[in-house]
């Protein structure tokens, strides 16, 4: 049986201390800088950047890169030179359905890649305002459906940070009622699980959070939904079902307001006895682990490659 295929006893990681120096200092900054209030803007004057990065040059040099369009918009396949393992990721970036791709999250799929030998499908997939969940959903049928084709026999991991992290299981759950091949794991950074932003605890972490915005998230929510409410699983996975799915991970920080949603998840995977892993950090802001150099980045990395490949990391 495939390492990724083992069935496994839920994980739930205690929290370990505080933040490190490096990163409370990173999380210092990005209050000082007024990372939530800018974000707030870019939601509301439509600021964000709409072209995706360009995958750094370090990367283009160490994986074999294969670029196609489907509808028009570019899907990257990026795998080891030497040859590519047992596993295949779709991975979803985030940007409140509005940013695209960084070159931040180029950086640390590059790093999961290099740790795992998997090869990466990364799609360019439709954003708000030009776009909805509903066309984002019809794009990623048609990726998927590739995806499974052109790879018979390979372990399917969906993963995906913030956004990205919603829509990846949002889409798990969409495979499921479509009778589609599921995805054997499903690995979610900082994800955003209910667009309603109606959680009760939202309030409080919003004191924390130094990115997030509850009435920033609200609006993007809204704009991206278009025709669909907004407790429509593939929007807000959190009121879809949870059975018939993969392993599902999920990565998360206290001074992040998507935290409260993620412990719901957590709840739900815990009452209905799911194979899940749920990862806690403290003092941790939104979407850490894609900066590199800090030490519960590295950490993040090291369970990823322990949930794909369990004994090692």
């Amino acid at each position: 049986m495939s390492p990724l295929c083992r069935p496994l006893r839920p994980v739930v990681t205690a929290p370990q201390g505080p933040a490190s120096p490096a990163s409370r200092l990173v999380r210092f900054m990005l209050g000082l800088l007024g990372m939530k209030g800018a974000m707030e803007r870019n939601i509301l004057n439509d600021g964000f950047r709409r072209e995706p990065a360009g995958i750094p040059g370090s990367m283009a040099k160490r994986f074999r890169v294969e670029v196609r369009e489907v509808d028009g918009r570019k899907v990257w396949t990026l795998s080891p030179k030497d040859g590519a393992g047992e596993a295949v990721i779709l991975f979803l970036h985030g940007g409140a359905y509005h940013a695209n791709i960084t070159k931040m999250h180029w950086r640390f799929i590059g790093q999961i890649l290099a740790r795992t030998k998997a090869e990466a499908i990364v799609p360019d997939y439709p954003l708000a305002p030009g776009s909805t969940c509903a066309d984002a959903c019809r794009f990623l049928d048609k990726v998927y459906a590739s995806l499974v084709s052109d790879h018979p026999g390979k372990a399917v991991v969906l993963m995906g940070d913030s956004a990205g992290g919603g829509l990846a299981l949002g889409l798990a759950m969409k495979i499921r009622e479509e009778g589609l091949k599921q995805p054997e794991q499903i690995i979610l950074f900082c994800p955003w699980l209910d667009a309603s932003m109606t959680n009760a605890g939202l309030p409080q972490l919003a004191r924390r959070d130094k990115i997030l915005s509850i009435q920033g998230l609200k609006i993007a929510g809204k704009k991206y939904a278009g025709d669909l409410p907004l407790t429509d699983y593939r929007l807000s996975p959190i009121y879809g079902d949870l059975y018939g799915l993969g392993r599902v991970t999920v990565f998360t920080g206290t001074h992040e307001i998507l935290l409260a949603d993620a412990r719901t998840l957590k709840q739900r995977l815990e009452r209905q006895q799911a194979d899940f892993s749920y990862h806690e950090y403290p003092g941790m802001f939104h979407d850490w682990m894609l900066v590199p150099g800090l030490p519960e980045s590295g950490d993040v990395i090291v369970k990823v490659v322990q949930s794909l490949f369990p004994g090692k990391g």
